[in-house]
């Protein structure tokens, strides 16, 4: 017994993990750690380890055996079967000798097959397959093997047949004809599915070395009782496929069949992604041929090419690379901008076909047409508008093809552009519109749009894309409807067309928040006072809905496939403004129509658009991050040679630069979205009334003045501001003060003010302090307290805007007719000419320099311009319509580049060369058989070179042009392409420079607020009648004039002032300009004249002539006691043109 103080008898469990048994069970442990508890968990881990590796070796000992009694089993059995087989079909023959080789009965087909197919390998039983093929072909001639189990039996068949022709090592031509017959058999008496067809096609694309015509056979089978086989067709046509294989398949598929298939099944099907999109598009124009114009092809070209617009670049220069090295080198690298090769660069850029696009639009006067031919006319309308997308460097041509129509038209054919605007007018959503602002965002926004509904917008669009072009080419009487050449749209109902477009493009920004799917739309459209740093600063949820906007895409316009939102809004904001500029030539329209204040609250407008100005600059700077790349990028849409150059090493690059310009569209429509006021200011400027908008150009100008300057816009506490501040990037106060003054000598001022100011570049927006020193450089008594600054901008712009001024080396500007100033269009040439005629060469460097320096000149007036716009300063300086109507297209949204930036038109001529316009127009208008008498080939001559020393250039406005002859098809083209070389080609170095400049100074975003008009009484002020009541109350009086504290003028200002009362406005303008320099008033009154205007006594010698100091706008007017003197001496004094010598 055990005995135990508890007084239980039983022993107690002994737990022992050491491994040892110790001698006295009452003992400690004595044993060492390594011998311990931890040691008995490793040792038992350890042996269950071992039995599980144990018990797997044995159960993959017993698998392989299993599986290789299975194979052995079956190697055996299937040998079996095969002897079987074979002996079935010796006997078979041998009953049969002499026969045929069919099987006695469908039964027996069946049967052979069945057993065939259950040991088929097609590595051994390539030959049987192929017996049993040719039997059964001979079976099926006896009829009875058609239904039942025959379909799934033939399909099984096909699918051994595909297996062999897989697994082959080597080409066999007598075996591979024969399975492809087989396979061809079988593939007509069953419909394949598409897992199936995918298959199928995929086995006969990837023979090499096999019999054409047998070849041929076996691709056209499928095609001829199931659609699915197309849609399987269509899936591996949306993969890179050799020369040699599309050729035989162009010979051998029905490419209207194909369309129609790929019309009835959904794309994803077939391509879901781009790159496979691509090849598709590409295969698909390369089987069609000829019959691409039908309408199935067109079809489905049209869905493809909408699809892929905006990640394919349709129009770069193809890379010389064959279709599996392109896709595989290059197109499995990039995501979007896909380029092209040479192979899908032919059947893609055969397309943009004169003759096929001529005959797109088919219109006919009567109203019966039938409802498949109206579903046909909108189809080709859409392909019409995809093409337009696609191509846009092609997109005048196209618009032209269209607007001349079919080539063989009929009488009783309505023009385009009145076919349509009949058409889009008559329409529901054009109604819709039109009526009233407010119902437009739903209209757009509809996720689900009605048939109605897509087939209005294709018109609507189709229509504007032929009356943008047409504006291009039409003068001004053709536009209004004079003499016998009829309106394309009658004048009265031009009113309905901008009505729509008004209220159609206010929605498009004014709801930008809406239509970009942004939840903050109305928050920052109705608040008064618009503080959105909320947008740009740290606040998370802000920077989440950032992020959601950039990642966003534009939304499609009534699900038209590739026409989006953007694309609408270049369109419409190009054509409104085309038309509102020929308004502001002719005024057909009232003066209020064009306003659009009923959907503001005119009270807070101003503080709100000044508000989203300030918060736009905190996203300006990543735009500028980009800038530079974008700008060589887009170098290459206006230079051929450019784009020629490049290849794959440039795919790369491209990629990177469409991914910038993808990412400041999107940081674009995010601030369309916060900044809805600011955009519509700068796109549809004519919305507001002009004061208004000077207004706010004068408070965004104090805006940026208070952040420049540190919050001091007066001159002498910004100076003074700098010399208490720290050095600012290394440079010591006294330095920054000193680039900021020059020394300017008298008849120097241009040449001194471009050294020594050139190199500060936005820096002139800071005030500046000028000198002027004499011949002797002594300076001129004085302290430049704001006038001198005056006198020295002006001085310059008049000597360097002068064309016949001696003391500039360089004719900078030039005059039209009306003396109204552009870019001497030849300058470069002509510096070139000079430097040619003392023996260098075009391209040497000396050359180059001068070059460089001449543009820097043009940049550097660009700035001086700007200088006098940011100071408020009027200037006597006026330039042609055209030049200026690029200064107020330069900044804006521009959503299509092409479309809302400045297009050159036949009416912009006019003000260039009268000569050359009537003799264009006269050629617009001649009949067709006359032109060709002309001898006028796509060429144009320039004169260059100075001192006598000219010569003619020749050069050519298309490709080969010198070759090419105007006819009566192409003279559109020929003055489009004249009018864009006068106007904007050959200038285009000197006016860019020039834009540079000013846009340095000025942003160029707020002279898109205004049109060429008002731009010039920006510049010079309004062209409006004197304002003397105005004049005199905003005029201050020193000396003995000084106001005394009865606040009564002096008898000697009574006088004055009588007189200009009785002046004709003209003498008043030139007592204007006597005293201020410039003959025009202010926009917004005297009031804002900076400096004010003034009067002081200038002794009381009535013998002497007023005389005035017009940097401070000063007259100095001798105390006359009579009206009839004081009217005498100040007309004679401001006829002299004299001023201070007459003191």
């Amino acid at each position: 017994m055990y005995q135990t103080f508890t007084g239980n008898t039983r022993r107690p469990r002994q737990v022992n993990l050491s491994g040892r048994q110790p001698a006295n069970p009452f003992a400690a442990s004595t044993s060492s750690p390594s011998a311990g508890p931890q040691s008995a968990i490793a040792s038992a881990q350890q042996d269950r380890i071992n039995r599980q590796q144990q018990r797997e070796r044995l159960q993959a000992t017993a698998r392989i055996q299993r599986v290789w009694r299975g194979h052995s089993a079956r190697r055996k059995t299937f040998s079996t079967w095969r002897k079987i087989w074979d002996e079935l079909e010796e006997q078979d023959s041998a009953r049969q000798s002499g026969q045929d080789g069919a099987y006695g009965s469908a039964e027996e087909s069946l049967r052979q097959l069945t057993r065939l197919l259950l040991f088929y390998n097609p590595r051994e039983d390539g030959k049987r397959i192929t017996w049993y093929g040719m039997r059964q072909m001979a079976t099926a001639e006896t009829g009875g093997c058609e239904g039942g189990p025959w379909p799934e039996a033939y399909l099984k068949l096909g699918r051994a047949c595909i297996t062999a022709l897989r697994v082959r090592k080597e080409a066999d031509r007598e075996m591979d004809k024969v399975l492809l017959m087989v396979l061809a058999f079988a593939a007509r008496k069953t419909q394949l599915s598409e897992t199936d067809a995918v298959a199928y096609y995929e086995t006969l694309t990837a023979l090499k070395d096999v019999s054409v015509e047998a070849l041929r056979n076996a691709l056209l089978a499928p095609l001829q009782n199931s659609s699915e086989a197309y849609v399987g067709l269509a899936v591996l046509l949306s993969r890179p496929l050799d020369l040699e294989m599309l050729s035989l398949l162009r010979s051998a598929v029905d490419s209207l069949a194909l369309s129609n298939a790929l019309s009835s099944v959904k794309e994803q099907r077939v391509a879901n992604t781009s790159r496979s999109g691509l090849w598709l598009l590409g295969n698909i124009i390369y089987l069609a041929g000829d019959a691409k114009s039908s309408e199935a092809c067109t079809s489905t070209i049209a869905h493809l090419l909408g699809s892929l617009a905006d990640d394919v670049e349709f129009e770069s220069v193809p890379i010389d690379l064959d279709n599996i090295a392109f896709d595989r080198d290059v197109l499995t690298k990039i995501s979007s901008g896909l380029p092209l090769n040479t192979f899908l660069h032919e059947p893609i850029s055969s397309l943009i076909n004169q003759e096929s696009i001529r005959n797109l639009l088919v219109r006919h006067s009567s109203n019966g047409a039938t409802s498949n031919g109206v579903a046909s006319t909108q189809l080709l309308a859409r392909y019409a508008l995809t093409l337009l997308r696609c191509f846009p460097r092609r997109a005048d041509d196209i618009r032209m093809w269209l607007y001349l129509g079919p080539t063989r038209a009929r009488s009783s054919d309505l023009p385009a552009t009145q076919y349509f605007w009949n058409a889009a007018k008559s329409g529901s959503t054009f109604s819709t519109v039109w009526q009233n602002s407010r119902t437009v965002l739903p209209l757009i926004k509809t996720s689900t749009p009605s048939a109605e509904m897509r087939d209005d917008w294709t018109v609507i669009l189709v229509f504007l894309e032929l009356y943008t072009f047409l504006l291009k080419i039409m003068d001004d009487e053709e536009f209004v409807g004079s003499g016998r050449r009829p309106s394309a749209i009658p004048l009265a109902e031009v009113a309905d067309l901008v009505t729509f477009l008004k209220n159609l493009g206010f929605v498009l920004y004014f709801n930008a928040a809406d239509l970009n799917n942004t939840d903050n739309a109305s928050a920052s459209r109705d608040a008064g006072t618009l503080n959105l740093s909320r947008h740009f600063g740290s606040n998370t949820a802000a920077q989440e809905r950032a992020k959601v906007m950039i990642d966003s895409k534009p939304l499609i316009i009534a699900g038209l496939a590739g026409l989006t939102i953007d694309y609408l809004k270049g369109l419409v904001t190009g054509l409104l403004r085309a038309i509102y500029e020929r308004d502001s030539r002719r005024h057909f329209l009232p003066a209020d129509h064009w306003l659009m204040t009923n959907r503001f609250n005119m009270e807070s407008f101003i503080p709100g658009v000044v508000a989203e100005e300030e918060s736009r600059h905190q996203v300006q700077e990543q735009d500028d991050e980009d800038k530079d790349a974008l700008d060589s990028d887009d170098e290459d849409i206006f230079d051929p040679n450019a784009q020629r150059t490049r290849g794959l090493a440039s795919a790369q690059r491209s990629q990177e630069v469409r991914a910038r310009a993808q990412r400041k569209a999107s940081r674009k429509r995010y601030l369309e979205s916060v900044a809805p006021r600011l955009e519509i200011l700068q796109n549809m400027p004519f919305f507001m009334p002009f004061t208004t908008r000077v207004e706010i150009f004068r408070q965004f100008v104090n805006l940026d003045q208070e952040k420049r300057r540190n919050g001091y816009t007066d001159p002498d506490l910004w100076r003074q501001s700098v010399m208490f501040q720290p050095s600012h990037s290394g440079m010591p106060p006294r330095n920054i003060l000193a680039r900021h003054h020059a020394k300017i000598r008298r008849k120097n001022e241009f040449s001194d003010a471009f050294e020594q100011f050139y190199d500060l570049g936005a820096g002139l927006k800071e005030p500046i302090q000028i000198t002027f020193v004499d011949e002797f450089d002594i300076p001129e008594a004085g302290i430049d307290g704001g006038g001198v600054t005056k006198e020295f901008l002006t001085s310059v712009i008049s000597q360097a805007f002068d064309p016949d001024n001696e003391n500039i080396p360089e004719k900078f500007f030039v005059e039209n007719e009306k003396h109204l100033l552009h870019p001497n269009p030849t300058a470069l040439e002509d510096l070139k000419a000079k430097w040619q005629a003392m023996g260098f060469k075009n391209n040497h460097a000396a050359i180059k320099n001068e070059v460089k320096n001449l543009l820097q000149q043009y940049e550097f007036l660009g700035r001086i311009i700007g200088k006098c716009l940011y100071e408020g300063i009027l200037v006597d300086v006026s330039f042609a319509g055209f030049f200026l109507k690029k200064w107020a297209l330069t900044g804006g949204s521009n959503q299509a580049t092409l479309e809302s930036g400045y297009r050159a038109n036949i009416n912009d001529l006019r003000e260039l060369d009268e000569g050359l316009y009537k003799g264009l127009l006269s050629l617009k208008t001649s009949p067709a058989e006359d032109i060709e008498q002309l001898g006028l080939t796509f060429t144009v001559d320039d004169i260059v070179g100075t001192d006598g020393q000219n010569k003619v250039v020749e050069r050519e406005l298309i490709p080969n042009g010198a070759n090419t002859a105007v006819t009566g098809e192409n003279r559109l083209i020929y003055l489009n392409r004249m009018s864009w070389y006068r106007l904007q080609g050959q200038s285009a170095a000197q006016t860019n420079a020039f834009l540079k400049g000013l846009g340095s100074v000025i942003q160029p975003s707020w002279l898109n607020m205004f049109n060429q008009s008002e731009l010039q009484t920006l510049i010079g002020g309004s062209g409006a009648q004197i304002d003397v009541a105005d004049l005199r109350r905003n005029t201050l009086y020193g000396g003995v004039y000084a106001l005394g504290d009865d606040g009564q003028e002096h008898d000697c200002v009574k006088l004055f002032w009588r007189v200009m009362h009785g002046l004709p406005d003209a003498d008043r303008r030139a007592v204007l300009k006597f005293v201020t320099s410039t003959p025009r008033g202010p926009l917004l009154g005297f009031g804002v004249l900076s400096p004010r205007f003034s009067i002081r006594d200038s002794g009381q010698d009535e013998g002497r002539f007023p005389t005035t100091s017009t940097c401070v706008n000063l007259l100095k007017l001798p105390m006359y006691r009579s009206e009839g003197v004081l009217r005498e001496k100040l007309l004679a004094a401001v006829n002299s043109g004299a001023g201070f010598d007459l003191s």
